[in-house]
């Protein structure tokens, strides 16, 4: 078979009819080329992206955490009411890196249970086993008893934890303290029935003087401490976070509402509390801001512990 004569296939050529080889080895060249750069581009948006929604984690978790701390230690309390068979404690054990509390912020979940508004919280930081991060650790007791710092259950609240301190603010020295310990429990009590009668006997001798000096020798040291079971008046809350990018540091303050350690027998100036402790109130918290009425004094009105003209 013979082919026809005028059957032309040209190799190359720069004719309109089509592209040629090197024409469309320079476009493959370019396309693969964008193709590079657009997905380099993709790659990078998604780094951004993946990068900045761990920050908004690492930082939604940690006001989580501390807006939470902060709002229990607000409503952290002691008290000097004990069950007839001395089986309630109440507590406030802050360490600088560890706080176990009795507060009245408990939600009870379940209906019917065998649970109140009060309960014992404890913040520390814990090394997981599986993973061998350090984890912020909550743990809450909704039964008051006489073991406060057993049982209860736990909550992890923050991952990738790297410190955890707590500061303790003391009115009368106007500094940060790293510890602060009350605990009320029978022998406390008894001792403070002890020191009460020894003062009454001293004063039934009829040496008002002696009795006096030994009440100023008492309260001269401190008037709001640890030693008089009062809470501090703020807590300085410093949480440490570790980051691909390094360490996010974050700090907050809570500020306690109940003080004194919580008594129906003495008649309280609610007036003093209120100027002192509301965030309204045109007082500021100093120790002179307090003041204890006598029980028969003017204002009073029997024994429930109220006065006159607080409003």
């Amino acid at each position: 078979m013979r082919r026809p004569a005028n059957l032309h296939i040209p190799l190359i050529s720069g004719s309109s009819d089509g592209f040629t080889l090197f024409e469309m080895m320079i476009g493959a060249t370019l396309m693969a080329m964008l193709g590079v750069i657009l997905a380099t581009a993709t790659s990078s948006l998604i780094n951004a992206i993946r990068a900045t929604r761990v920050v908004q984690e690492d930082y939604h978790t940690a006001r989580v955490a501390l807006g939470r701390m902060g709002r229990e230690l607000g409503m952290a309390y002691v008290s000097k009411h004990q069950s007839e068979d001395r089986t309630t404690k109440t507590l406030f054990v802050g360490k600088a890196n560890t706080i176990t509390f009795s507060y009245m912020g408990h939600r009870s979940m379940v209906r019917n249970s065998f649970e109140s508004d009060e309960g014992v919280v404890e913040y520390k930081v814990e090394r997981e086993a599986k993973t061998g991060e350090n984890v912020l650790v909550r743990r809450e007791k909704v039964v008051i008893d006489d073991t406060p710092l057993r049982g209860g259950r736990r909550q992890v609240l923050a991952t990738r934890v790297k410190k955890l301190t707590f500061a303790y603010w003391d009115m009368d020295k106007e500094s940060w303290q790293s510890d602060w310990r009350v605990e009320i429990d029978r022998l406390q009590q008894e001792k403070q029935a002890k020191d009460a009668a020894a003062a009454l006997a001293t004063g039934l001798t009829g040496n008002a003087e002696l009795g006096k000096a030994l009440a100023d020798m008492k309260n001269q040291d401190k008037k709001h401490g640890p030693d008089e079971l009062w809470l501090p008046a703020r807590i300085r809350i410093q949480l440490t976070l570790e980051t691909d990018d390094g360490e996010l540091s974050f700090e907050t303050q809570a500020r306690v509402r109940l003080m004194e350690p919580v008594d129906f027998n003495s008649t309280a100036n609610l007036k003093a509390y209120e100027t002192s402790l509301s965030p309204y109130g045109i007082a500021p918290i100093t120790p002179a801001g307090f003041s204890v009425l006598p029980a028969t004094g003017a204002g009073a009105t029997g024994a429930t512990g109220t006065t006159g003209g607080t409003r």
